[in-house]
């Protein structure tokens, strides 16, 4: 992907590689929940264009939750979201639950609580 253009739409797999290695990186750091580690890693997301940056976030949240709900919600709400207005950090946090609660659904358990 490196020799696109920012303003192109990379294809299925530069986009899938992407994500995978966000959700790789995301891990690693979570191991010890390094703040400098997931700020290097938000920032870097934050260059891709506004309109891959988003699908790249939902992927990863959907790949992060059904891996490690609470890193999921680390990262996404306190790392990635931390300058973001209160009310967007809550929708995004409700959201998070809501597809946990759906992957439990799916996999016949129940939620003991919400994040």
């Amino acid at each position: 992907m490196a020799d696109q253009s920012l303003n192109q739409t990379p294809n299925a797999s530069d986009f899938n590689h992407v994500v995978e290695s966000v959700v790789k990186a995301v891990l690693k750091v979570g191991q010890t929940q390094d703040l400098e580690e997931a700020i290097v890693i938000r920032d870097q997301l934050r260059r891709l264009p506004d309109m891959l940056l988003t699908e790249v976030l939902n992927q990863v949240m959907l790949n992060l939750v059904s891996i490690d709900p609470l890193l999921c919600r680390w990262f996404i709400v306190d790392v990635f979201l931390c300058d973001a207005s209160p009310d967007g950090r809550a929708d995004v946090a409700e959201r998070i639950n809501i597809l946990l609660a759906d992957l439990q659904s799916t996999q016949g358990t129940t939620p003991e609580k919400p994040l």
